[in-house]
């Protein structure tokens, strides 16, 4: 593996240095060359179904998968790799949901003495869930106790009781529960808008490697009454989560570890792998007719982020991308983008129209990002590959006719419930932030505070504030917030579904990069996203419970008050190294 160089973070006038780092394989782990692969061999997984309208069990637990290509049959389980997953599957089933229309699900930890702990160096030097309460005593020693876990619904307006709080975990059995446990059974009232949602482990220190593990999985919230009927669907509809990862010669999961921050830590702050996972098994292919497709993507890495487009196999330009949603919703009217840019914790919903394409074609998802971070632990075999993602093959039949949804019609998607467009200006009721991303001596912060320092983000339930956020770093970073949707106003990105000179055109997000040096603002508003402007005031709650609620109480809605919600990078391995903050909703 290379080394990181030796890089300089500006802290306001004081200039800090974090070490170069190295690092390393797990004992016993030889890193698998992944140009050895064959790519683009086996069809692209579709997730199982659930349906979540009606109670549902959803078990975490270990099992192999055959991740790899599937001419790999090298290891002890014949090619086979072991992950952790959701009711058995790598990712986890596919929870659809609809609108109106609360689901119960139970979650159960049956993560019982994994084989595969030994390769993800958890870190005990790190504040993180530390169920069997070593603290310093253990840093630098395999972990080889419980595996905490707890499920976030990531963009979800929940009840902070049934968020997945970072120490809300729980251990197999329920047997060790974090301090902001309150139950294991989880009610999303699903009253916000139709969108792509997924679901994912968020447990305090440990996300990094929980969701590496396999733990994530998609939350389809759909609405009959105001999605366009006709866009395309069934077959014609495919979610789609985009991973990197690395793995051994055995075909097991690799994940570096650190071996220069100090004996005592495993941590690394970024990591970009070499082999591309689409739903669960690495650069799978798809076979389309001629004819438009409604793809969900998500970008489920830890902290890659691509810019995707579709070229031939000659290089030249292939279907442009139809965006129609963003992580919140549905926008206006489609958006035609050549590339499409999406960072850790984002999703896009877009059509592709194949019907111009010639039967026989073949079409590769390029990505010509090269990562936004300036320590990767990158592999040693380089990442030429992962400017590839998939292939498209324009190889079936055109099965009947394909009367879908024609996005270059510029067709209005909300016809019945535009976009609520929140005010942009600074006034007595929309105060404004100065929120900080910078780093630590070897950690990353917001605002230069850590997790246990008392929460300073307190906005009032209906209130709308404008945050400016400024990164301090040279990496970017993608700053999610819980519980709420909001608008972006201005900033350096121009992957929400607009650009920075016409925000007009952005749609809903929960997820929003930060590049290098530059800032973003947004304003949120702690209300429903339907709520009409000017409506909601500071104190009134439109929410169908109350996020006020706390721990131990129990709201007039009936469900239980819990420990409040949280902001943060979603580069997993800064959120589990204190780049996230507690967000306490007032009253």
């Amino acid at each position: 593996m290379r080394t990181r160089k030796l890089f300089t973070v500006l802290m306001g006038a004081t200039l800090f240095m974090l070490p170069a780092a190295q690092s390393s394989a797990a004992p016993g782990q030889t890193q698998l060359d992944p140009s050895t692969l064959t790519r683009y061999l086996d069809p692209l997984p579709a997730p199982a179904k659930i349906n979540a309208t009606t109670p549902a069990t959803v078990t975490m637990s270990e099992f192999t998968q055959q991740v790899l290509p599937s001419n790999f049959k090298a290891g002890p389980y014949g090619g086979k790799t072991l992950v952790w997953g959701y009711n058995g599957s790598y990712p986890g089933p596919t929870l659809e949901a609809k609108v109106g229309v609360p689901f119960q699900a139970t979650y159960v930890n049956n993560i019982v003495n994994p084989a595969l702990l030994p390769h993800l160096p958890i870190d005990q030097s790190l504040h993180w869930a530390d169920p069997l309460k070593c603290g310093s005593a253990c840093a630098g020693q395999r972990y080889t106790g419980p595996v905490p876990t707890v499920v976030h619904l990531h963009g979800g307006e929940i009840p902070s009781a049934f968020d997945g709080n970072p120490e809300a975990w729980f251990t197999p059995g329920a047997a060790i529960k974090g301090p902001a446990f309150v139950t294991n059974t989880y009610i999303y009232p699903n009253g916000q808008e139709a969108t792509t949602l997924w679901y994912h482990d968020h447990a305090l220190g440990i996300t990094r490697l929980n969701v590496y593990a396999g733990l994530a999985g998609f939350y389809l919230l759909r609405d009959s009454a105001h999605e366009p009927s006709n866009l395309p669907s069934g077959a014609y509809e495919r979610e789609i989560v985009i991973q990197d990862r690395m793995f051994d010669t055995n075909g097991q999961l690799f994940y570096p570890e650190n071996s220069s921050y100090g004996s005592s830590s495993f941590w690394i702050d970024n990591f970009e792998g070499d082999t591309i996972v689409l739903n669960g098994k690495a650069w799978p292919y798809l076979n389309v007719e001629p004819r438009r497709y409604r793809f969900r993507l998500l970008n489920g890495s830890n902290s890659r982020i691509y810019t995707l487009q579709l070229q031939t196999t000659t290089g030249s330009a292939g279907p442009a991308f139809w965006q129609i949603g963003t992580d919140g919703g549905l926008l206006d009217k489609p958006i035609q983008v050549t590339q499409l840019t999406i960072a850790p914790g984002e999703r896009a919903d877009v059509i592709v129209d194949f019907t111009a394409v010639k039967k026989g074609t073949s079409l590769i998802v390029k990505n010509s990002n090269s990562g936004g971070h300036s320590g990767s632990y990158s592999s040693s075999y380089g990442t030429s590959l992962t400017g590839e993602i998939m292939k498209v093959n324009v190889a079936l039949t055109l099965s009947g006719t394909d009367s879908s949804l024609n996005p270059s019609t510029l067709p209005n998607l909300r016809p019945t419930n535009p976009i609520v467009r929140l005010p942009p200006t600074v006034t007595s009721s929309t105060p404004t932030r100065s929120m900080s991303l910078e780093h630590g001596r070897s950690e990353f912060l917001l605002n230069g505070l850590h997790w246990i320092d008392a929460a300073t983000e307190k906005p009032r339930v209906g209130a709308t504030e404008v945050w400016q956020i400024d990164n301090h770093t040279g990496d970017t970073h993608p700053i999610h917030i819980h519980l709420v949707q909001f608008q972006v106003q201005s900033g350096s990105y121009s992957g929400w579904g607009g650009s920075s000179s016409d925000a007009t055109a952005s749609g809903w997000k929960d997820t929003i990069p930060v590049t290098g040096w530059n800032s973003v603002t947004i304003v949120a508003r702690w209300a429903p996203q339907d709520t009409p402007a000017g409506s909601v005031q500071p104190g009134q709650n439109f929410f169908d419970f109350d996020p006020t609620a706390t721990k131990g109480t129990t709201d007039k809605f009936g469900y239980p008050g819990g420990p409040g919600y949280v902001w943060h990078c979603h580069i997993l391995e800064h959120e589990d190294n204190e780049m996230m903050r507690p967000q306490i909703i007032q009253p």
